[in-house]
């Protein structure tokens, strides 16, 4: 469509880049995150597994997530990065065992309002799921 009068011709493209603007402002300070406020949850948040077995775990709310465990001889994830993982059991315990893992996310505590980005402290939010490692016995728990 052709825009004949040069004031709207000239309003349209102005219009146009704003929301560019807006758009590239919002992909550059990482808006994929809900809200730096916001706190980050793993799900499920708990699992039992026994040898062999494995949970998926996700993480929401959140930019670029690292995962980490407490103890890593226990069990084993599929990756360290990105908002989803699997983890896996890799032993047979004589008695229950509990992993926690761990999820952290860092980006800026920032919005864009009116025309200006405020607030750029970075901001690092955790959370952790429980895994409980149990016997591969039937013994009840």
């Amino acid at each position: 469509m052709k825009i004949k009068n040069k004031n709207l011709q000239s309003l349209a493209i102005i219009t146009f880049s704003m929301a560019i603007a807006i758009i590239i402002t919002g992909l550059l300070t990482g808006c994929e995150a809900d809200s730096a406020t916001q706190r980050i949850e793993i799900t499920p948040s708990s699992a039992v597994l026994k040898y062999g077995e494995s949970v998926t775990l996700t993480a929401r709310n959140g930019y670029e997530y690292d995962w980490s465990l407490t103890t890593p001889g226990i069990g084993v994830l599929s990756s360290y990065r990105g908002n989803q993982v699997v983890y896996k059991s890799i032993i047979d315990p004589a008695s229950p065992q509990v992993q926690v893992v761990k999820v952290t996310s860092t980006f800026s505590d920032s919005y864009y309002g009116g025309g200006s980005s405020t607030g750029s402290t970075p901001v690092t939010h955790t959370a952790e799921a429980y895994i409980t490692h149990i016997p591969s016995t039937n013994t009840a728990y």
